[in-house]
């Protein structure tokens, strides 16, 4: 039967239907061969989604289009190009530090990425970068929002995995320094190649200036993670707790957003939330086969036949989901995967938390490859750039951050430390 149901799904898929009903329909096909009541597929689908971590998802992506429409993001740039724009190819390296505060208040990569190619490709153009690099810098810059907590992806793995949210959500702030900071030192190499421009010389009166303009935005991050830590909300409640902060700043301290305009906010988050949540919903009677059909022990008996090293088993897992990444969707491959993976792990002496980063790491590179890198067309729609002058940018972006997943992935205190200091 589990040869049936991958079979099928693979040629549901093929055949161009959505990944959620391909889920769905191949594991009802297999529980109708199997004689169990289709009814059995149903009570999966509804049991997945009552879960209370999974009510961050809607409000993580109202909270990122809020802040998309209130002028947040804006002033977060214009900080940090006061900030770095000074140093030669600063501007782009702006984009790289925006994202680090931009990541600490979305959870979306997608929001951030429209955001980032809203703001910086016309200027990064208008500079003299080419409008390729451009696009690209801000697709790879968006890479961030899913590591940097809070982060949408962070509320499904822990959901999944059964690890504490808020563990993870501090496990990903080393890591989304070392992505950056691999990034950065990609844009000083082309900058010092191509002799890309400087910015305006470094003043203090406007870094002053860009602060105060800024201090709402930067304000929020920092309320989240204290508020957090403080027990005043639970890693859940961040989510709506980012939702009234961006409401409230953009209509009564920006004035940028407006009463009209929420409807079709909300109709987008709207859509966007049943996407995510009809991928989840599907999984679960798959999920449920595959844990029947014993998938994954089997998995873990194929991976130990080759070697019980913890380190050689996440490297073949790096390079599997690496290649998974280049041709399926973020959120399918670790609603699918995970819990496969998870006897494998705990057999071998994975720690979970330390595998959720380097899972979350490996799917953010998925997203800037193409054929199925979202961000790459999320940069090429929003900035209006031909696909062609990004894919021929983003290769060098793709190595450095490959070269921080494998730095993560063998130095676990990178990802474990700082949530074990702050719990004791």
């Amino acid at each position: 039967m589990l040869t049936i149901l991958l079979c099928v799904f693979v040629l549901l898929l093929v055949v161009g239907v959505p990944i959620g009903f391909a889920m769905l329909g191949s594991a009802i096909l297999v529980i109708a061969i199997d004689g169990i009541p289709v009814s059995v597929a149903a009570q999966r689908v509804a049991t997945s989604v009552q879960s209370f971590p999974l009510l961050a998802v809607p409000l993580f992506t109202l909270a990122g289009a809020l802040m998309n429409e209130s002028g947040i993001s804006e002033r977060l740039f214009a900080f940090t190009r006061a900030f770095v724009g000074h140093i030669r190819g600063g501007l782009a390296q702006t984009a790289i530090v925006g994202n680090v505060f931009l990541s600490g208040i979305s959870g979306s990569s997608v929001a951030d990425c429209a955001a980032t190619s809203r703001v910086f490709v016309p200027q990064l153009t208008e500079a003299g970068y080419g409008r390729g690099f451009a696009a690209a810098v801000c697709a790879a810059a968006a890479t961030l929002g899913p590591i940097i907590p809070p982060s949408i992806l962070m509320v499904i793995y822990a959901w999944q995995a059964n690890v504490s949210l808020g563990d993870l959500f501090i496990a990903g702030l080393i890591p989304g320094i070392v992505m950056a900071g691999a990034m950065m030192a990609v844009i000083a190499w082309t900058a010092k190649k191509r002799n890309f421009p400087k910015d305006a010389a470094f003043s203090g009166a406007r870094l002053w200036q860009a602060f105060k303009d800024a201090l709402w935005a930067l304000a929020m991050p920092v309320l989240i993670l204290v508020g957090f830590r403080m027990g005043v909300f639970t890693a859940t409640e961040i989510a709506a707790v980012a939702c009234a902060y961006s409401l409230i700043v953009g209509l009564f301290v920006y004035g940028t957003l407006t009463w009209k305009g929420l409807p079709a906010i909300l109709l987008a988050t709207g859509r966007e939330t049943a996407a995510i949540l009809i991928i989840a919903a599907g999984a679960a009677p798959f999920g449920w086969i595959l844990g029947v059909e014993q998938a994954p022990q089997k998995v873990a008996a194929l991976l130990t036949s080759v070697s019980s090293e913890p380190w050689v088993i996440l490297l073949i897992l790096n390079a599997a989901l690496l290649v998974a990444g280049m041709f399926m969707e973020t959120l399918a491959i670790m609603i699918i995967l995970v819990p496969i993976l998870i006897p494998l792990l705990n057999a071998v002496g994975i720690d979970l938390l330390h595998f959720g980063i380097v899972l979350l790491v490996n799917l953010v590179i998925g997203q800037i490859t193409p054929p199925v890198g979202v961000l790459v067309f999320v940069a090429s729609s929003v900035s209006r750039t031909h696909l062609g002058l990004i894919v021929k940018e983003i290769g060098p972006f793709v190595l450095a951050l490959i070269a921080a997943l494998m730095v993560l992935t063998y130095v676990p205190a990178l990802s474990v430390w700082l949530p074990r200091v702050l719990n004791h």
